[in-house]
């Protein structure tokens, strides 16, 4: 019997005969009875606000599928631009505050020292900047550097372990490598790489 409607009436309503049986084969693979079938029917054309009319032209399964990949193709966006372009900002950033924390140490005695120079010395414009040997480079780039760096050394380190001195009876001895050509490619890549 139908939970909640047992003392309700029964009423007809008039179907054809094509209907009719269709709607008993679609109420039967429901598991539930003619009334109640038909209300979950209308109960859920209410609650999702659509009309008996209108097609969806794809599955809600399909649906979730597209919604699913486009949420997952939009977080790979926002992580390329968190990778390339936040975070170089940011290093960046911090960079220039740390050196303008270090240069506000001695800010007062720069500054004199600044306007003397300015005072006393007469540049060349063809004269080059000499080089003092120091570079600024974000963190985040140096570690990167440095992280390339050991993979170069292990790397030169096996190569030079499968490398072996040949001696020739008739002639100069030589190096003889022992590697396998899709090695030396892989290296010859990873070389190119920026």
């Amino acid at each position: 019997m139908d939970k909640g409607y047992e003392k309700e009436a029964f009423r007809t309503v008039c179907i054809k005969i094509s209907i009719l049986a269709k709607f008993k084969g679609f109420s039967k693979r429901q598991g539930k009875s003619h009334s109640m079938t038909l209300l979950a029917m209308v109960e859920f054309f209410e609650h999702n606000g659509i009309s008996p009319d209108e097609r969806m032209h794809e599955t809600i399964a399909s649906l979730k599928y597209l919604i699913k990949h486009r949420f997952n193709a939009m977080i790979a966006i926002m992580r390329s631009i968190e990778k390339e372009q936040t975070l170089p900002t940011v290093s960046m950033i911090q960079a220039l505050f740390e050196q303008e924390l270090e240069s506000n140490d001695d800010e007062w005695d720069s500054d004199f020292d600044f306007i003397e120079q300015q005072l006393t010395e007469t540049k060349k414009p063809s004269q080059p900047e000499p080089f003092d040997g120091e570079v600024t480079v974000p963190k985040i780039r140096y570690d990167r550097l440095v992280e390339q760096m050991e993979e170069l050394k292990e790397d030169f380190k096996y190569v030079l372990d499968h490398v072996s001195l040949f001696h020739n009876r008739f002639g100069k001895d030589h190096l003889k490598l022992d590697l396998n050509p899709e090695a030396i490619e892989k290296y010859r890549t990873k070389l190119k790489k920026p």
